[in-house]
């Protein structure tokens, strides 16, 4: 039956978050007993502030959305690889890259340039560079049909490395004891909603590339031949559909998106590029994309969810005194469980033969 598929999907995604709870509120509990005499929070306390703390408020809630705007449009690209049977690990190294294009054009041009030419050239500039990256390992794919993993991991590598020793050299601020960048004028930065949350109008840019992706994977021509070549390679070929150029092209949109997620961090909330900014956020991506179940509507709900992890994590930390070990443990144990249930989707897109016709509805 049709229904089965989506039924059995959603069935797994609501018994991993309620398995994700309980598992929450069971660490949660030993951390109360646990806690050294005199230092010991009640479970109530650090379940609230886990829990209902990130919700509190505008400028916690405004922070929450904030970190999830750049987890929607990288996991978008990472969703734009997955269609087309591409598993690209290379977005930590897009989004650094994309940032480091931003923020060399925009202080380049920001005494003479109006705020909607930098955010322009800035987001241009990081789509531009994470295009390269990403394109680069499709091409090598396409062409000589190396591993576009091995491929996409080793150039992040390599653009992580030569970001680092540029903050941390030719453009580190010199009035600054960080690796760190000059500053960006704050007049140039994209302007801020529910402030003084970190929050800004590129989540209004995240909703809309996510609705362009889903109309276009849907009712395009270059959505249609895209879920071809990533569903039955062979049949593809067939048919007269170019693979290799779709197999690149995939790559290089999916680079694109994280691109432009570091872009939007620098010339929004953080308003420079600072060493080490990302903090694993290309990796979380990944885990944004397999939640979503290859939905372009389900990257909204994905990324809400991994930032509201991360902002429980930090509140609990603030409010309850918890070690920053034990909430990292308590973040980390949740995303196991919840990813767990994606292992079915991940072996169906790793073991399917590129030649292999999957009929409509089956698993």
């Amino acid at each position: 039956m049709t229904g089965a598929k989506p039924l059995s999907s959603l069935s797994r995604t609501l018994f991993a978050l309620l398995a994700a709870v309980l598992l929450a509120l069971i660490i949660l509990a030993l951390s109360a007993i646990s806690a050294p005499s005199g230092r010991q929070a009640g479970f109530f306390e650090m379940a609230s502030h886990f829990f209902i703390t990130p919700f509190s408020n505008p400028y916690f809630f405004g922070n929450l959305l904030a970190d999830s705007v750049p987890l929607m449009i990288a996991g978008l690209g990472i969703l734009i690889a997955f269609n087309s049977r591409n598993f690209n690990l290379g977005g930590e190294g897009q989004i650094y890259s994309g940032a480091l294009a931003a923020v060399v054009v925009v202080l380049a041009i920001q005494e003479h340039a109006s705020p909607v030419a930098v955010w322009i050239l800035g987001a241009c500039a990081g789509l531009a560079t994470g295009a390269v990256l990403g394109g680069l390992a499709g091409i090598l794919k396409a062409v000589w049909r190396i591993s576009e993993m091995i491929s996409s991991f080793l150039l992040s590598a390599i653009a992580i490395a030569v970001t680092d020793f540029l903050v941390a050299g030719p453009l580190q601020d010199p009035n600054s004891n960080f690796q760190t960048t000059r500053e960006i004028a704050p007049r140039l930065l994209l302007p801020g909603i529910l402030q003084p949350s970190k929050l800004d109008v590129s989540l209004f840019a995240a909703i809309l590339l996510i609705a362009a992706a889903g109309f276009a994977g849907k009712r395009s021509r270059i959505g249609f031949e895209l879920r071809i070549c990533g569903e039955n390679e062979e049949f593809a070929r067939y048919c007269g559909i170019r693979v290799p150029a779709y197999q690149a092209g995939a790559m290089a949109v999916s680079g694109a998106m994280h691109g432009l997620a570091g872009a939007l961090l620098v010339i929004g909330l953080q308003g420079r590029l600072i060493r080490g900014f990302s903090g694993g956020l290309g990796w979380s991506a990944i885990t944004v994309a397999l939640l979503a179940q290859n939905s372009e509507a389900g990257i909204i709900p994905a990324a809400l969810f991994i930032a509201f992890l991360k902002s429980g994590s930090d509140q609990i930390m603030i409010g309850s005194g918890l070690p920053s070990e034990i909430a990292a443990l308590l973040q980390a144990a949740i995303m196991l469980v919840i990813t767990m249930q994606t292992i079915p989707l991940v072996r169906r897109m790793k073991n399917k033969p590129a030649g292999a016709v999957q009929k409509r509805g089956s698993p």
